[in-house]
């Protein structure tokens, strides 16, 4: 095996591939080598452990000739012109679809029971503009790079499908990408319309690194001195289900953030309406109010217009700011920010300024955080869905950008909100 390891070491150096090789603490555990594969202009960490199956797997492919391809399980070669990419259906495992979509395509003979067949592996499709395009097992290349970045190279991978782009003569990654999203789509799209199997790329997997960070960082905020008592209070049914939603969401941010949303959104009637409420009881309440005189009718419904009618007053951006008003304070959010150093410098250095415009004055004592939370919230919420405001337009936030796999904070953001609104909307339980 320590042959292995310094052709591995060479293999790397000789492609120009930075990486470190690690000793684990406990003398039990193999030691292990990372390794940058670019995506992009970002680099991911890929691991291999130092065990046989993966040196040989590392060994017995050029995965030193690929790069990954930002927001999905792919990745590309220059040097062998060819685009990866896992493809999902999410009605069945891999090999099930897979199967039927070559009974469908090549409509093989059916042949006796006793007689042995060949095991299908590549499903060959129409070729356009001299690409030449395969559905089928993913390359050795594929499984290595995949299987490094997710956790380390492991059995099972070699089965995922693939869909394969060869005599692909591309020299950026932002070209790859645009070949790969062209063609999927379209091939995809025919697929399901023709043969009702909807298949996609498959988005990208949570890196290890990725999964060790959000591990280590949900271990700070655990109370171990925390106990569980009788219950004591009870919640709405519908946004306490949006909340659960939200929570098994996480390779989901898009919908995890929307979904912290609406549980918040729920209560937008009931604090939005306290405003408004208190300008009528004022009017009510005034001596000279006379039920019986018109103009003094046409002052409710004027500040019932004034506020949005309906059961909802103001705008939704106002209904948003009146609810997070009325669940926190800006104490609090400061508290919130301060609590995490990565958090605190995330929000102050303004990392997150290509997902929102509006930044946090998380550094200055005296700024009115539920404002400013409330502006940032809403514009999220508005790029998710791609809503147009009177102040101006949002553009849409597309699911596989680099700018959603910034979001963490954001989110951590909109669930500390969506709590305190569940903490001060909930009511004694009564069984």
């Amino acid at each position: 095996m320590e042959e292995n390891i310094i052709k591995l070491k060479k293999k790397l150096e000789g492609s120009n591939i930075s990486f470190e090789e690690i000793v684990p603490e406990n003398p039990d555990f193999p030691n292990r080598i990372v390794f940058e594969i670019p995506s992009a202009r970002e680099k991911n960490e890929c691991l291999l452990i130092f065990r046989e199956e993966p040196l040989n797997q590392a060994l017995d492919c050029e995965f030193e000739k690929f790069r990954f391809i930002q927001g999905y399980e792919a990745i590309w070669s220059k040097e062998n012109q060819i685009i990866e990419a896992e493809i999902s259906n999410v009605d069945n495992p891999s090999r099930f679809f897979f199967n039927r979509l070559d009974e469908l395509i090549n409509k093989p003979e059916e042949v006796d029971d006793d007689e042995e067949t060949e095991e299908v592996v590549s499903i060959n499709l129409p070729s356009i503009d001299g690409y030449i395009l395969t559905i089928g097992y993913c390359s050795k290349e594929f499984g290595f790079l995949s299987g490094s970045r997710e956790r380390g190279p492991r059995r099972g991978i070699s089965r995922r499908i693939t869909i394969k782009i060869q005599n692909s003569k591309i020299s950026t990654h932002d070209r790859a990408l645009e070949i790969l999203e062209k063609i999927a789509n379209s091939i995809f799209f025919q697929i399901d319309l023709a043969f009702e199997i909807p298949i996609s790329l498959q988005t990208q997997r949570e890196s290890w690194i990725e999964r060790t960070q959000k591990r280590r960082r949900k271990q700070l905020f655990v109370d171990e001195s925390a106990t569980i008592s009788e219950p004591k209070y009870e919640y709405d049914s519908e946004p306490i289900s949006l909340y659960w939603y939200a929570k098994e969401s996480g390779q989901m941010p898009i919908f995890q953030y929307l979904a912290f949303y609406q549980t918040t959104e729920f209560y937008f009637p009931i604090y939005s309406s306290f405003e408004a409420k208190q300008k009528i009881q004022g009017l009510i309440k005034d001596p000279r109010f006379n039920p019986n005189r018109d103009a003094d009718i046409t002052k409710i419904i004027s500040t019932i217009n004034a506020n949005g009618g309906g059961k909802s007053f103001g705008k939704e951006r106002d209904q948003l700011k009146a609810t997070i008003s009325a669940c926190t304070n800006n104490i609090e959010l400061k508290d919130f920010f301060s609590s995490d150093q990565n958090r605190f410098d995330f929000f102050a250095e303004n990392k997150g300024k290509n997902l929102a415009k509006h930044k946090l004055s998380v550094k200055n004592e005296t700024a009115d955080l539920v404002a400013e939370v409330s502006e940032r919230i809403y514009e999220i919420r508005c790029r998710i869905v791609h809503s147009k405001a009177s102040e101006g337009d949002f553009e849409v936030l597309l699911p596989y950008s680099n700018e959603v796999k910034k979001m963490n904070y954001d989110i951590e953001l909109i669930e500390f909100i969506a709590r305190k609104v569940l903490i001060t909307s909930s009511r004694p339980i009564k069984l």
